[in-house]
């Protein structure tokens, strides 16, 4: 899983709880908005001088559907992801005393708890306004009953920071991908300064370790998983196990991979979409006034044409009235001169 809990020897330890705060914030926020959310965080972290800041947050991988929903439904049953997680301190502490029948006990009662948390989303059909598909109430139950048999991915549940749901597999915790699970965390400084016996508790708090850091491993071969056999070995039997609980995983994953790009794809559409709309009035708007000045166009060059008609008529009139006005000086001139011959003689 991909994480940014590096311990870095740059930026304020001081600056770590606000960073902690913006993790927070934006793993509670809607899917749809993590993205945008977290370049907005990284970029005001970058302006207030917060560099480590800014690239861990920039680091930040957006959470699967599953991964979303498990975060949601950590901080919205917060007391009943505690009690499993309690409880899976109760089953380890039967383990170790090799008490078959309280592990029978806790193990039903953990199927119980499980069961009711992932039947009440079910019934809900819903996480924060977010439809959730079988798949994905499936990989809810797979990281309940991992917070349960292993106390790190307790914490990392409780961290409610998942960027990948979590599954148990009988020799440690696993991600979507098949790779031993981290958990996402901007201060590891602060970690640090809480001291030596924190527990999971801090973690949980927190958001988990640094980079690099896996998750306590269960106890696969000394302590028997609750419900099996502890004094029976069933020779490549974990091993087969194991390989096809890595297929299921890796089916699981693919699944909730192409429902991550089905959302990215979403987000995409509906960003095309918002831009297309403008645009498309914007165009409608444009056609209306390339028709209104078509229109305008036409009609003056119509007028154009008739001023130009009434123009050549003007012109054509004028050199009419210009050669009768010749002809009237013509003659005006001739009767002129009779006059003055005729005065000459008398």
């Amino acid at each position: 899983m991909n994480e940014s809990g590096t311990s870095d020897g740059g930026g304020s330890g001081s600056d770590a709880p606000g960073a902690d705060e913006a993790v927070d914030h934006l793993f509670s926020l809607p899917l749809d908005e993590f993205v945008a959310a977290r370049n907005a965080a990284a970029k005001e972290a970058a302006a207030g001088g917060d560099a480590v800041g800014a690239a861990r947050l920039r680091a930040l991988t957006k959470p699967t559907v599953a991964a979303w929903v498990v975060n949601q439904v950590s901080r919205s049953h917060a007391a009943q992801v505690a009690d499993l997680v309690a409880l899976g301190d109760d089953l380890r502490a039967a383990t170790e005393a090799r008490d078959r029948a309280r592990l029978t006990e806790l193990d039903h009662e953990r199927r119980r708890q499980v069961d009711a948390l992932v039947t009440e989303v079910s019934r809900a059909g819903e996480v924060d306004g977010r439809a959730v598909s079988g798949e994905v109430l499936r990989r809810l139950g797979e990281t309940l009953t991992a917070a349960v048999m292993d106390p790190g991915a307790g914490a990392l549940v409780q961290a409610g920071r998942l960027t990948q749901a979590l599954q148990y597999v009988g020799f440690g915790i696993v991600d979507e991908s098949g790779e031993t699970a981290d958990v996402v965390s901007l201060s590891a400084e602060r970690e640090a300064r809480r001291g030596p016996g924190a527990g999971a508790g801090g973690a949980a708090r927190a958001g988990g370790g640094t980079r690099g850091k896996r998750t306590e491993p269960a106890r696969a071969r000394t302590e028997q998983a609750p419900g099996d056999d502890a004094g029976t070995e069933h020779p490549g039997s974990d091993t087969d196990l194991a390989a096809a609980e890595r297929d299921v995983a890796a089916a699981a994953a693919e699944i909730d991979r192409l429902e991550g790009r089905r959302d990215q794809a979403a987000d995409v559409v509906r960003e095309a979409s918002d831009a297309v709309g403008p645009l498309d009035a914007r165009l409608s708007a444009l056609d209306e006034q390339i028709a209104r000045l078509t229109a305008e166009r036409d009609e003056v060059r119509g007028a154009l044409d008739e001023a130009r008609g009434v123009l050549a008529e003007a012109e054509e009139e004028l050199a009419a009235i210009d050669r009768d006005l010749a002809a009237a000086e013509e003659t005006a001139e001739e009767a002129r001169r009779r006059r003055r011959a005729v005065r000459g003689r008398s």
